[in-house]
């Protein structure tokens, strides 16, 4: 990046998304809208830039690999963090020790693991050693933000979440919660300043409806997670325009095999029948106006290493979902919980009442609970969601960051498989692309065969851009950055 700007005439950019934030700090968790927010503040040490689809230098200038598990990475140099402190080796050690710490970090403790240890060189220079081979260290470094360490240390993480320090394009002013986080431009910023945009304010409205509605007042100049509906009233406008992303986001339906969600769900013959009894094209058709697309019975997408275009999607056929729960033993058919978001993704609730009711269909009586963005978060963090839970998933453009979320000894995972783990296991350390494309493909042959989940779509994000806002560019995992932006 080059070197900081002249300022441009100031503007404000007002950005509404579907929740607010529990902390500004991008590591606290892997929820995108959050680390949308604190990404304006603190900055990673790499940046997939989604209008190149490549790794771009942020904190670190470079890295390069002394053998197939250490990495020799370049700080950047005569950075500050806004508080005066300077960013370093030492900041970035310290950094990277708080992202291996499981307690600190839970969120990213799969990426972690990755990390065998850290140490400084000199003022410029850290050396990584990896504890495995590893395929997507471009991934792993975008993943660690770079915190100051005296400040981290004076306040520790929950404080830090609240009023952070950092080095990015802008620096906290207020927060007023579950109304607006508010940030000032940073003047000594490193880099080159978006041009034009003295202040952000980021506003939580959990209503699809009214973040679009809001946009087209002129209320917001991005509005994230349109809904479908929407589409053609902003289309109609000419102050504003609509932006649609492929997403790396999958929609499924998890079930849980673990012991502390004891139910029906632990049957393959009922999770299958579940499979017939949704009728997905319906679903896509009806709420989506068919934009999104179908899963094909995996979760890896058709563009992805590890897919395999063999394996097909459960068809809908409610005979066959009423002979299959007959065989598992519900003739008269059975009872389960499902729990799923209220404004957590677009037209979640929606989603969920249509598949209850196909469910229903079925002799499958569906007990829902709705729970509002924050709570379900909570509850998919403590592995709290029970028998079954709608939920989307956009990790990293790499097949280990999909699959490792199902490891059974992660936070997120509501599967205990062995045979899965191993296979999971076996992909993320294979740098052989055709021998980790065979162990992928495996594993969804695994989950299909499974019926671990029931396969929705792969969404489209939609997102509401004033016409003044240029160079909003955000990625298929619903993450953006503000480097590049301007208002006019």
């Amino acid at each position: 990046m080059p070197l900081l700007s002249k300022p441009a005439e100031s503007a404000t950019l007002t950005i509404a998304q579907s929740y607010d934030p529990q902390s500004l700090w991008p590591n606290f968790s892997t929820s995108q809208e959050q680390m949308n927010v604190g990404n304006a503040i603190i900055e990673s040490l790499l940046w997939v830039d989604p209008a190149i689809d490549k790794a771009v230098p942020i904190l670190a200038e470079r890295y390069e690999m002394v053998d197939p598990t250490t990495i020799k990475l370049f700080v950047r140099k005569g950075v500050k963090f806004t508080n005066g402190e300077p960013l370093d080796a030492n900041a970035v050690v310290q950094s990277i020790k708080i992202f291996m710490d499981k307690a600190i970090t839970p969120a990213y403790a799969r990426d972690a693991a990755k990390i065998g240890s850290v140490e400084r060189v000199d003022d410029n220079t850290v050396l990584i050693k990896l504890s495995q081979k590893y395929p997507a260290i471009d991934l792993l470094l975008s993943q660690i933000y770079i915190v100051p360490p005296k400040y981290w240390a004076e306040v520790g993480p929950e404080k830090f979440g609240r009023e952070p320090v950092g080095t990015g394009p802008y620096k906290l002013k207020e927060w007023v919660r579950d109304d607006r986080v508010v940030m000032e431009r940073n003047p000594g910023f490193w880099g080159k300043a978006p041009k034009g945009i003295d202040r952000i304010v980021w506003k939580p409205v959990p209503d699809d409806t009214a973040r679009a509605a809001g946009l087209v007042a002129g209320e917001y100049d991005v509005a994230a997670n349109v809904p479908v509906a929407s589409a053609p009233q902003i289309k109609s406008r000419s102050t504003v325009s609509l932006l649609s992303v492929p997403s790396y986001r999958i929609f499924k339906i998890d079930f849980s095999n673990l012991d502390k969600d004891p139910g029906p769900q632990h049957n393959k013959l009922v999770r299958q029948a579940f499979n017939y009894a949704v009728d997905k094209d319906a679903i896509r058709e009806s709420l989506f106006s068919g934009i999104a697309t179908p899963l094909r019975g995996q979760i890896l997408r058709s563009n992805q290493l590890g897919f395999d275009p063999a394996i097909k999607d459960y068809p809908f056929d409610q005979k066959k979902a009423k002979e299959l729960l007959k065989q598992a033993g519900y003739p008269d058919g059975l009872d389960i919980t499902f729990k799923f978001s209220s404004g957590r993704y677009a037209q979640d609730k929606e989603v969920a009442e249509a598949v209850a009711g196909m469910l229903g269909e079925v002799g499958v009586r569906v007990k829902m609970v709705t729970l509002e963005a924050g709570e379900f978060l909570t509850q998919l963090n403590n592995r709290d969601l029970g028998a079954m839970a709608l939920r989307g998933s956009a990790p990293q453009d790499d097949p280990d960051a999909m699959l490792s979320s199902y490891l059974s000894t992660w936070r997120y995972s509501y599967i205990n498989d062995k045979n899965l783990d191993e296979l999971i296991k076996a992909g993320s350390q294979e740098l052989d692309q055709k021998k980790r494309d065979d162990i992928y493909k495996a594993a969804m042959k695994l989950m299909h065969d499974e019926a671990y989940m029931i396969y929705l779509y792969q969404a489209n994000d939609l997102y509401g851009v004033s016409k003044r806002v240029r160079n909003f560019v955000p990625r298929g995992d619903q993450r953006f950055a503000v480097y590049d932006m301007s208002v006019e």
